[in-house]
């Protein structure tokens, strides 16, 4: 058993790409963590779903929480159209966090210590063809636990 048996397919957006599309795709495929690659297509950063929701929190709740119980829904329309406009790319952390990478040979023990040394939602596989870098998908701890308590 390696990556690539353990890897299910794992949609990524650009950089360039619009934050909303970014959080539809995040929502309706319920996916647990963002992944962003370059203008190249190589992983550039996973981030996590409580930071995207984040964002959409006004500045002034962020500043004093305790307006976020007062306020009801009056800002759910702006915290929608702040993320139009906008690229992913702008939304990202300051310190973003690199995805962990591994190639498709892995083995689950090895992808098992990246993802308890990281901390990750997931971990990316790709193929490298030279200068090219080709997205194979992610193996989520889920389906790590799954290879681990059922055997392969």
């Amino acid at each position: 058993m390696r990556a690539r048996d353990l890897l299910t397919p794992y949609p990524a957006v650009s950089v360039d790409d619009e934050a909303m599309d970014a959080l539809r795709l995040v929502s309706t495929q319920r996916l647990p963590a963002l992944l962003v690659v370059d203008s190249d297509g190589r992983p550039y950063a996973i981030v996590a779903v409580a930071h995207l929701v984040g964002r959409l929190v006004p500045d002034f709740v962020r500043q004093d929480p305790v307006l976020a119980a007062v306020i009801g829904d009056r800002f759910d329309v702006d915290a929608r159209e702040s993320a139009i406009g906008t690229t992913i790319g702008a939304w990202l952390p300051h310190n973003r966090v690199r995805p962990p990478v591994v190639g498709p040979d892995a083995a689950p023990m090895q992808i098992a210590a990246l993802l308890d040394r990281t901390q990750s939602p997931l971990v990316v596989v790709i193929e490298q063809q030279g200068d090219t870098t080709r997205l194979l998908g992610a193996v989520t701890p889920v389906s790590l636990l799954d290879h681990f308590v059922r055997g392969s």
